[in-house]
């Protein structure tokens, strides 16, 4: 996983990581020992699946912030450089903070152990463990059970969605995937579940029974009607997200109750405030009227993104800009673009990982269709009243994008 301005660190400090990722967690538990296990220090939430992780820690953060808990954040990927990934009370970490915690790295001999991700991971715990936090939310970088940050003994696990995605290191199977996943629960602890296909379901609840869990499901145990959220004796009602698509109830839903059964009281003007005011960087990102920006990187997103736009701007013509990762169903994601898309620009961007725009090209039914070469070339012409332009297909493209043309 490429992580940007983070070379500078491990140059600086003569780090060296491992290029292949290892089957186990064994070593970074090793490092963090070392270390003194700081990823025990506090309260945890984690949140693992296919879609919807980012936007339900949006929800937490916001939540956190208008009730005046202090927080850490550990999020992927990068919008600017490393340091957006690592947040306390929703400020990027410092230069000065990371050199701290690479000296300390350095110091304990942790060179070569583990990977870059897993660097930073360990990174975000050392940063965490020198601030007093009320909750920490982790995001899991890629399946869970085998992630770096599943690294925790106690924690509250949380999975908003579950679907084809990274086949190549978790499996073609929603139960596989299913269980990779649920290895982010802890006994006897507490997993929160958004709306899940039943087969990723018995797997959450097969998991729970091993390890002595309990499951609360959304649409069973808790909920969101005509905009009043319910679970147990808490109900708040008029919550109205500005994050747009119908599954950002599910994602606010699953912040909400992942909080109060960690021990936190809420408010219900707070929390009506707080989802009003959640914002996340890529997820349809309103940069002016008609430009949005979508980070839709798979089949599950896609859908969403296309639902999403169809309900939202039904009458309207929609031009996209798009990039995608070559690992990516991106045949399946352009084909369902296409149902709705007027007209096509297809970007080529620098990623190890980035598919070439002429394929994207050469496979898009649109007779509307043009290649640009380089994403600092991309022209965000004013549209027409009848019309807007969305970015999508990675958040490695919107990322660079952004940077490039600094829209």
């Amino acid at each position: 996983m490429e992580i940007k301005n983070f070379n500078k660190y491990k140059t600086k400090w003569h780090i060296e990581s491992e290029t292949i990722i290892k089957p186990g967690l064994e070593m970074i538990q090793a490092a963090l020992q070392k270390l003194g296990n700081p990823q025990d220090k506090h309260k945890v939430i984690h949140v693992a699946g296919t879609n919807g992780k980012g936007s339900t820690i949006a929800f937490l953060t916001a939540l956190a912030s208008e009730h005046g808990l202090s927080y850490g954040s550990f999020t992927s990927p990068s919008i600017v450089d490393v340091h957006d990934q690592i947040q306390i009370n929703g400020i990027p970490v410092t230069e000065k903070q990371m050199d701290e915690a690479f000296a300390l790295i350095k110091k304990r001999g942790i060179s070569g152990m583990l990977t870059d991700f897993e660097l930073l991971t360990v990174a975000a715990f050392l940063i965490f463990e020198t601030v007093e936090l009320d909750v920490l939310f982790i995001e899991a970088g890629m399946g869970g059970r085998l992630d770096s940050t599943n690294v925790m003994k106690n924690s509250i696990a949380v999975i908003p969605s579950i679907s084809i995605d990274h086949t190549n290191f978790l499996g073609d199977t929603i139960e596989k995937i299913s269980w990779h996943k649920a290895g982010i629960l802890k006994a006897n602890s507490q997993l929160v579940i958004g709306s899940l296909l039943e087969p990723a379901k018995k797997i959450m609840y097969k998991e729970a029974e091993e390890k002595n869990a309990t499951v609360i499901e959304y649409d069973k145990d808790f909920g969101v009607v005509k905009e009043r959220y319910t679970y147990k004796e808490y109900s708040f009602a008029n919550l109205n997200p500005q994050m747009i698509g119908e599954h950002q109830q599910s994602n606010m839903a699953l912040a909400i109750t992942s909080l109060l059964i960690s021990g936190f009281d809420l408010v219900e003007s707070q929390v009506q405030v707080a989802v009003k005011n959640a914002r996340l960087a890529g997820r349809m990102e309103k940069i002016r009227d008609n430009l949005y920006m979508d980070g839709a990187h798979n089949r599950a997103s896609v859908d969403a993104l296309v639902e999403t736009l169809k309900e939202r701007f039904p009458d309207m013509q929609i031009h996209f800009i798009v990039g995608i990762l070559k690992d990516k169903e991106y045949s399946v994601m352009l084909r369902k673009l296409e149902e709705i898309g007027s007209s096509f620009e297809f970007v080529n961007f620098q990623h190890e990982r980035a598919l070439d725009a002429i394929v994207l090209y050469n496979l898009c039914n649109s007779s509307s269709k043009v290649i640009n070469k380089d994403a600092s070339e991309v022209d965000f012409n004013e549209n027409s009243e009848d019309s807007i332009t969305i970015v999508t297909g990675s958040f490695y493209f919107i990322a660079e994008l952004k940077e490039k043309t600094g829209i």
